[in-house]
């Protein structure tokens, strides 16, 4: 088949684009909410933003793959055309996110991704994150006395290389929690004052003393526990943004941090520990209502996207279909575009032998069914607390203790967040059926 084949345009529409999000501007892109504050995280933020006077901290939250990092470059625009300097920085660049976080590698990952940024946009600013980097080395290496440690010296890129270290070495990143435990004031302090004079040169460059400097963090969401590190993993976020809170703000700095969607559920009133804000979020497309029935502006919504990428899919996938597609996936968009790829992967294998074969239901069913299997097996104690939260639309968390297991369900997708009017939690639609055979004859919950 060449390349024009429309099965084929279809399939390449729907892939990645090499880890990189959309643009607001890019072809693709489809207006995800209606522009009002009460409805749009991003628009709330950049008008909490334009209004802030001082430093200040927010909070995005969503879960993976959804689109907030395509949402945090229309933030990134919609601040910079109100005359802010903007960076955002990529923190899967500078963090290894299965492992234990820790208040000292983060600030370091942190300050290594802001002075890659910095040094970016302002070449004129090198000298002075090479200073920083060169007491950085320092005190790591004098009064922390941690040895064989190399942050870089002056022109080598200190910032990259610390931040390659703390992503791919988990002995040298559990080092550097180890030794700097009792020197967290310090290397708060210092970070601190590199960020101080990072906003004030800014402002003198831009002959601008009143410039609102705004660092958008993005990817933190991705932090996840895996394996036997996976409660580790999920206290030490809890640690990072509840008991660490106040070393997160930075003077003259206006910081957006995105953060995993079980933080909310971990930390109560995390909004108000951490800047004072409401925490922002994203949900996945509205494709249900509480009651399970399809919501139809959602599925119109879906079908927008595919049309924006390829408006020939209804000759290749009917309608009726797609809207199946989309309610299976939950409104979630990775999950859609796979379903649509294995659809499309599926029929044009059949038009190898019959050049006029159409996609079948059996063909979609079981491409569903290959989903639906990736989640299952459930546990009959998951399978029980599952049930309740699709029958209350709630975490029905039972306990302080369950915490862990509610941010596993989360972060593995049996669980989905919407927004309707209010926020609300429902489970993966392919698992539904598997949860409502569970007894309470198990175990009595």
């Amino acid at each position: 088949m060449s390349d024009q084949d429309p099965i084929k345009t279809l399939y390449k529409s729907l892939t990645g684009r090499g880890g990189m999000p959309l643009k607001p501007t890019h072809p693709y892109y489809v207006p995800f909410l209606k522009s009002t504050p009460e409805k749009d995280p991003i628009l709330a933020l950049w008008n909490r933003i334009d209004m802030a006077e001082s430093e200040s901290v927010y909070l995005l939250t969503g879960f993976r793959g959804n689109g907030k990092s395509t949402e945090l470059l229309r933030l990134k625009s919609m601040l910079e055309s109100s005359d802010c300097q903007v960076f955002l920085v990529n923190m899967l660049d500078y963090v290894l996110m299965t492992k234990p976080l820790a208040l000292s590698d983060f600030i370091l990952s942190l300050m290594a991704a802001l002075a890659g940024q910095v040094e970016e946009s302002f070449t004129e600013l090198a000298p002075l994150s090479r200073s920083y980097w060169e007491r950085l080395h320092k005190f790591l290496t004098s009064e922390v006395t941690l040895d064989k440690i190399d942050v870089g010296v002056p022109g080598s890129g200190g910032a990259a290389k610390l931040g390659f270290q703390l992503k791919t070495d988990p002995e040298f990143k559990s080092r550097i929690q180890k030794h700097l435990e009792g020197h967290l004031t310090s290397l708060v302090e210092d970070a601190r004052e590199f960020v101080n004079q990072v906003v004030d040169e800014i402002r003198k460059l831009t002959n601008d003393p009143d410039k609102k400097v705004v660092l958008l963090v993005d990817s933190l969401e991705q932090i996840r526990g895996v394996g036997e590190e996976a409660a580790k993993v999920y206290a030490s976020v809890v640690e990072l943004f509840s008991g660490q809170a106040a070393n997160l703000e930075f003077p003259k700095l206006h910081i957006v941090y995105t953060v995993p969607p079980y933080l909310k559920v971990l930390i109560p009133n995390l909004g108000r520990t951490l800047g004072g804000h409401p925490i922002n979020e994203w949900p996945n497309i509205h494709v249900r209502n509480k009651e399970n029935e399809a919501d139809g502006q959602g599925l119109s919504l879906m079908a927008a996207i595919i049309d924006k990428r390829f408006a020939g899919w209804r000759d290749i996938i009917p309608e009726q279909t797609l809207n199946r597609l989309a309610e299976v996936s939950g409104g979630d968009m990775r999950d859609f575009f796979r379903l649509i790829r294995e659809c499309a992967i599926s029929l044009r294998t059949a038009r190898l032998s019959d050049p006029d074969a159409q996609l079948d239901q059996a063909s979609v069913e079981r491409v569903i069914r290959q989903l639906r299997n990736e989640l299952l097996p459930i546990a009959e104690e998951d399978a029980l607390w599952l049930k309740k939260i699709h029958q209350t639309k709630s975490s029905s968390l039972r306990s302080d203790k369950d915490l862990p297991s509610l941010a596993r369900f989360l972060d593995s997708n049996l669980i989905m967040n919407y927004l309707n009017g209010e926020n609300w939690y429902d489970v993966h639609p392919l698992i539904i059926q598997e949860i409502m055979g569970a007894s309470e004859s198990g175990d009595g919950k």
